[in-house]
């Protein structure tokens, strides 16, 4: 009873791993970086090459490169306790690290080019909440 979610943004740098297509489009062959620049087209991420080609991409023919670290001392200890348990809640942020935020750190943290997947889950009383798993490449 969950549902996986993944958000990619305008702007995101990511290198295509595996395209489904048999003709590569110029700049979209194995190994090339390109720029997202439409996010969510129903399943699909739209990109742009550097010499102006698009083309629509699934989330498994690509990886998102250039993370980077985060400055700020609340996003920089959701992203320590995301690589320490591997998964977190809102509750156990709030708890753990006294975070009342937590959608808003992870949002800062897929910005950077973090790979984190969202999973929407029932608790027992049929509340829905998410748990947010990092992705470790």
């Amino acid at each position: 009873m969950f549902k996986l979610k993944n958000e990619f943004f305008e702007g995101q740098r990511i290198r295509i791993i595996e395209p489904t297509w048999a003709d590569h489009t110029d700049g979209f062959a194995t190994g090339s970086t390109v720029t997202i620049t439409e996010p969510d087209l129903h399943g699909l991420v739209e990109a742009v090459s550097s010499t102006g080609t698009t083309a629509n991409l699934y989330p498994d023919e690509f990886e998102v490169i250039d993370a980077k670290e985060p400055t700020a001392p609340m996003t920089k200890s959701v992203l320590a306790l995301l690589r320490r348990k591997g998964a977190i809640t809102s509750l156990e942020a709030q708890g753990v690290l006294r975070c009342r935020q937590l959608p808003a750190r992870v949002l800062e943290l897929k910005r950077l080019g973090h790979k984190i997947i969202t999973e929407l889950k029932l608790d027992h009383t049929g509340q829905k909440y998410a748990r947010y798993h990092l992705q470790v490449a």
